[in-house]
């Protein structure tokens, strides 16, 4: 039976340039004009079939992106009015005009399910959170088999409702009249960033069974803390994925403004080091311990040493695991809301920690059963409370006492997506391509020193004091000494061997990408 549930949402934005596509969408096209000519329709002008050739081309990448990352994936979309219409999901504020055409796209969905092209399963009207589901089927995929289309001939365009705004209920909303936020520049430089990521081949060079065993981790994800953390969700892994949103947050330019959307960011952070910038190997880095930085630039004081090891709190072989759980306690402290600043109320604190082993029927616990479990695991690795490293971290940072419990991620996340937007752009001047993740980026190596210097430099220009850039060196394989590991060509030719057989994934998205854009940058 099939399970409608292991689904994503369909993505307006979809599209494609490339001549493959738009010869399935006229093949398509040219059998739904019959098919109209058949129930007595009159003809569609030449405008109307322009429009129904684009509707046409985001269907097919839809389903063939989903199909590529698994055959069993559902594409979700709404056939409700609502969000057809102004401050619905389909709806691009910018143009004030809706991205589909809800008579043109359900007309076309109809058809392609009438045909066989695809499956398609109606949802009841009025059944709330529920949306109809789709999937392509045989017929369609042999046609996009025979026209040779795969995941690199799938575009995002960057034209359209890449700059969102969300209300406290995380609804997009109409953006706001605000006279102090360029809108148009944002647009401009956000498209420049999503053109040049959209030419870049973007690759993950893992092994085969590495790749699927991810692919099921990130399916089984709902409760992910490194993603609540990151202030996001797993996606599914579709390559395709290579444009950036900007997304505010409650109903206004000054609160949120992150970049969403990179396939790169729903990775597991252990994966990030296997990313491939145009077949080269990459380099992450990041701002440390950032938001303090951010609150003590407020105050003119500077902050401690690391604002995530508090005095006292040592734990030997666990330092590394508790200063993490402190990383996400002080993020607790000065993102709640103002009615959590009593300590009696502080019980709904969860540490970022889950026990071990996992109780049975964990994943289908409920919030609060959850929070005391990882509460208790706390008490019985540290034998003190959550509530005390709380406690002790709002003394240790007495100078920003005043942003505790006062929301401020609100518009910490603006300065820091500015910060973000500026060293993207900056990179790009160089002609290089990064890929963000909130507060760290991904360069190929060799340009980590020029991201160094311009983090360095941007924060300080929009923060007004000197930041901190960090990296994990850990990562790179050293011998007992600590020296890099020499490599002989007889190794090298060996390793070659095994990796185009058990990363033949990894070499086919490559040649792909080659087939449809030409040669990568380091061709």
């Amino acid at each position: 039976m099939a399970d409608l549930t292991y689904s994503r949402r369909n993505n307006p934005r979809l599209t494609s340039n490339f001549e493959n596509v738009g010869a399935v969408a006229k093949v398509l096209l040219d059998e739904y004009e019959k098919n109209r000519k058949k129930r007595g329709k009159r003809k569609a002008s030449e405008g109307e079939k322009e429009d129904y050739h684009r509707h046409l081309v985001n269907i097919i990448c839809d389903l063939y992106a989903a199909w590529i990352e698994n055959p069993d994936r559902y594409v979700g979309y709404s056939r409700g009015k609502e969000n057809f219409n102004q401050g619905g999901s389909y709806w691009d504020h910018l143009n004030d005009c809706s991205l589909l055409s809800q008579r043109k796209f359900l007309e076309l969905i109809d058809f392609l399910k009438a045909e066989l092209y695809i499956e398609d399963h109606t949802a009841k009207a009025g059944r709330n959170r529920i949306s109809s589901r789709m999937k392509a089927k045989e017929y369609l995929l042999n046609l996009l088999f025979e026209m040779e289309v795969n995941w690199a001939s799938i575009q995002t365009d960057t034209n359209t409702g890449a700059i969102v705004v969300k209300d406290e209920n995380k609804k997009t909303i109409a953006p706001p009249d605000d006279p102090d936020f360029e809108y148009t520049r944002a647009e401009k430089n956000l498209q420049r960033i999503n053109e040049n990521l959209q030419s870049s081949l973007l690759n993950l060079n893992i092994s085969d069974h590495e790749f699927e065993s991810l692919k099921i981790r990130l399916r089984n994800s709902e409760d992910d803390d490194e993603l609540v953390e990151l202030g996001s969700k797993r996606e599914p892994l579709e390559f395709q994925n290579r444009s950036l949103r900007r997304i505010f947050a409650q109903g206004s330019f000054n609160s949120g403004g992150r970049f969403y959307g990179g396939w790169w960011q729903g990775l597991p952070s252990e994966y990030r080091k296997h990313i491939e910038i145009e077949g080269l190997i990459t380099r992450e880095m990041d701002y440390a311990t950032i938001q303090p930085r951010i609150l003590y630039s407020r105050v003119n004081t500077e902050p401690p040493e690391d604002s995530y090891v508090i005095p006292g709190w040592s734990l030997q072989g666990w330092d590394k695991e508790l200063r993490n759980i402190a990383k996400k306690a002080f993020n607790q402290l000065i993102n709640s809301r103002e009615g959590a600043k009593e300590e009696n109320q502080w019980h709904g604190f969860a540490p970022y920690l889950d026990p071990d082993p996992l109780p049975e029927g964990w994943a289908n616990m409920s919030k609060n059963k959850r929070t005391k479990l990882r509460r208790d695991e706390f008490l019985k690795r540290t034998d003190r409370d959550y509530s005390d490293l709380l406690r002790d971290l709002k003394e240790m940072h007495k100078p920003i006492d005043d942003y505790f419990f006062s929301q401020a991620w609100t518009w910490m996340q603006r300065i820091d997506s500015n910060i973000a937007e500026r060293v993207m752009l900056k990179l790009l001047d160089q002609q290089i391509t990064s890929l963000p993740i909130h507060d760290s980026f991904i360069v190929r190596r060799g340009a980590e020193g020029l991201l160094d210097e311009i983090m360095n430099e941007t924060f300080e220009e929009i923060v007004g004091t000197k930041g901190k850039v960090d990296w994990d060196e850990t990562i790179y394989d050293t011998d007992e000494k600590g020296r890099k590991p020499l490599i002989i060509a007889a190794d090298v030719y060996g390793e070659l061997g095994s990796h185009m057989i058990e990363s033949s994934g990894y070499h086919l998205r490559e040649a792909e990408w080659r087939k449809v854009h030409g040669p990568c940058g380091y061709e």
